[in-house]
């Protein structure tokens, strides 16, 4: 795989990104057939799927070039101690704790959604991000990873059966989401933190009331993410300097 990332980095981007579908629909069809919840039957799986990647990455490097557990090449002031970013996750704690939910039911979610929040974080603002920023327009792979990201979650109408609606309101909340996270990397380098409220966001979600995206979730969202562009774009560097280096030739992060 470290030959192939070094020859290919987008065509290894693909290769984890498929492990991490094909692995997830195996799942999927699992628990349908028999009848009981996904996260009982995706937990260890993924949990197990992220400890390989984090293995693999920490032990060819791949891990210092994708800002996973690196330094920050911002400082922790200018990025606000990432406040911004870590407001995001507990937004849906407003519509109370799902108390219903069983100690089983609650370790199953965090352990998959420790392994998925890792895993979307590595494929997309990781391995993708740094193999298409090389060669892309830089504004084309900031959209491209952000509707990308966002588009996967069509799933959800087949998955749990989610209305048109609903599912059209999850994607919008996770590009306005996603690009949050490409603002942190752009400003940043910092993947780690991104890894962590990307854990926190699904997690909570599932043990609150939330039930699903609400508007007004996705304004907040919306509105935070936009003062956090506009701030950073003005008080750091590194976005300016991605941005201005439009071609590809020049990386910053």
């Amino acid at each position: 795989m470290k030959k192939l990332y070094e020859r290919n980095a987008v065509l290894h981007s693909l290769v984890w990104l498929g492990i991490y579908l094909v692995l997830n629909t195996i799942t999927d069809n699992i628990a349908s057939a028999m009848n009981i919840e996904f996260h009982l039957v995706s937990a260890i799986p993924n949990l197990i799927l992220g400890v390989v990647c984090f293995i693999y990455l920490k032990r060819t490097h791949i891990s210092e070039n994708i800002g996973l557990l690196t330094k920050s090449t911002e400082k922790s002031s200018v990025m606000l101690f990432y406040i911004p970013l870590l407001i995001l996750p507990f937004l849906n704690l407003l519509y109370g704790i799902n108390t219903s939910l069983s100690a089983t039911a609650i370790a199953s979610l965090a352990m998959m959604y420790i392994g998925v929040g890792f895993m979307e974080e590595v494929i997309f603002r990781g391995l993708m991000f740094k193999a298409l920023e090389k060669k892309w327009n830089h504004y084309l792979v900031v959209a491209f990873i952000s509707f990308t990201f966002a588009i996967g979650h069509i799933v959800s109408m087949v998955a749990i059966a989610q209305s048109g609606g609903d599912t059209l309101l999850q994607i919008v909340n996770a590009f306005v989401v996603g690009f949050m996270f490409m603002i942190v990397i752009l400003a940043s380098g910092n993947l780690t933190v991104c890894i962590i409220t990307h854990i926190l966001y699904n997690f909570v979600a599932n043990i609150s009331m939330v039930g699903y995206t609400h508007t007004e979730i996705i304004t907040f969202n919306i509105m935070i993410t936009g003062f956090y562009f506009v701030y950073l774009t003005l008080r750091g560097k590194n976005i300016k300097i991605f941005l201005k280096h439009r071609d590809g030739s020049h990386v910053s992060v």
